[in-house]
């Protein structure tokens, strides 16, 4: 594939990207959309709002997000990106990122990719 084939395909990602839901909306990512989504927790487990998550393809593109107030993320996976070679990572003032978890969720055989993770963040 050339580079770019892969340039159109991330600033297409890109354009077409969704925030998280806000109050009283869904904070499920919608299931006919490829997908890397989950949530930021702190030590205890307790959702930590307005943190940033950023997504960084691994030919090189990074872009980020700001959790809901349920800790809730989303990045949108479109065109030629595969969710699994995306490399999530969070952070917020006054944290520390301690590790990041992810589970490939059940996909049905004509379901997009979708991969849940998990970001634990410990003040200090």
């Amino acid at each position: 594939m050339s580079d770019w084939a892969k340039f159109a395909g991330v600033v297409f990602m890109l354009a077409s990207m969704h925030t998280v839901a806000g109050p009283g909306e869904r904070d499920e990512p919608d299931e006919s959309l490829p997908a890397v989504f989950g949530f930021v927790r702190d030590a205890r487990g307790a959702p930590v709002s307005d943190a940033k998550v950023t997504a960084q393809v691994k030919e090189g593109v990074t872009f980020s997000v700001t959790t809901s107030s349920t800790g809730a993320y989303r990045f949108p996976i479109f065109g030629n990106v595969d969710p699994a070679n995306v490399v999530i990572a969070c952070s917020k003032q006054g944290y520390r990122q301690t590790r990041v978890t992810r589970r490939p969720t059940p996909a049905k055989a004509d379901a997009p990719k979708r991969v849940e993770t998990e970001c634990r963040l410990e003040r200090g």
